[in-house]
């Protein structure tokens, strides 16, 4: 792909050509700068045995330089007027896969051809926690992840306990991955510009979780209503996912006191929080 023909695929030009705008409804803001462009390829380590997923790949800047190392790029589009747009030029790219769908419907288990997939995405503002949620779910899928959130996003993934971003999703995610910040990036690297800057993230899926959970569905409902209310001591925000009275006995069988709060907890003491839930059968 030359310098020239990447050039058709400047959003401000194409938006412009079209007469339309980018959907703030899909969260498109499209990543400009080569140079951040450069390091997240960098830094996911793309070699010519790999395949890889990107989910939102909007005009394809991010796609084109992961198609110049990876053996394989899978890219899924939600928007049918950039797929459209991107397919032509793609079709001279024969190791890049593109779906014009909905990533929160598209089947990932498909997408697997034997190969762990690396994930490196700039992921849709409007979207990233919910997609974020689906690549842990099937994270036995992917040997890597690299993705930019919004900057409150990443924060709220990578936060240790005690602070004000730690809730169900930082839990969550730490359950499940080693989580790295990378880098930030400004908005002035996107067109049209965010009002909040962004972050890089490199999630790693460890090969067990951090604790024990043989029922992912169970832990996450314990998460959910530990963090329901953030002012509420455990032993009364608990009342959502356990039976009437069982907060306070699975507490103190987990050896947490009820008074504290969900935000103080870490994830073992979450771990040991579900596994007296799951051993009270008491579990709503």
């Amino acid at each position: 792909m030359t310098e020239e023909k990447r050039s058709e695929f400047k959003p401000r030009d194409y938006f412009s050509a079209e007469n339309a705008r980018p959907s703030k409804s899909l969260g498109q803001n499209f990543i400009t700068d080569k140079r951040v462009i450069e390091r997240i390829v960098s830094e996911a380590g793309i070699t010519s045995d790999d395949e890889v997923l990107e989910i939102g790949p909007g005009l394809g800047a991010l796609t084109f330089s992961l198609a110049e190392k990876a053996a394989r790029v899978v890219a899924v589009e939600k928007d049918a007027r950039l797929a459209e747009r991107l397919a032509g030029v793609l079709a001279e790219k024969p190791n890049v896969e593109l779906i014009s769908g909905d990533a929160l419907e598209v089947d990932f288990k498909s997408l697997y051809k034997g190969r762990k997939l690396k994930v490196v995405s700039n992921l849709p503002y409007s979207v990233s926690s919910p997609i974020l949620v689906k690549l842990l779910r099937k994270r036995a899928l992917f040997s890597t992840l690299i993705l930019m959130l919004q900057l409150e996003v990443g924060e709220r993934i990578s936060s240790p306990p005690g602070g004000k971003e730690y809730g169900s999703l930082s839990v969550l995610v730490q359950t499940y991955f080693d989580v790295k910040t990378l880098f930030r990036v400004s908005p002035s690297s996107f067109w049209p510009a965010p009002k909040v800057d962004s972050v890089v993230l490199k999630l790693a899926p460890l090969h067990e979780p951090r604790v024990p959970v043989a029922d992912e569905a169970v832990y996450e409902k314990i998460l959910r209503a530990a963090f329901s209310s953030r002012r509420k001591m455990l032993g009364n925000s608990l009342g959502s996912a356990l039976k009437k009275g069982a907060a306070d006995r699975v507490l103190a069988a987990a050896g947490i006191d009820r008074t504290r709060r969900a935000e103080t907890l870490t994830v073992e003491e979450f771990g040991a929080l579900y596994r007296e839930a799951v051993k009270s059968g008491e579990i709503v």
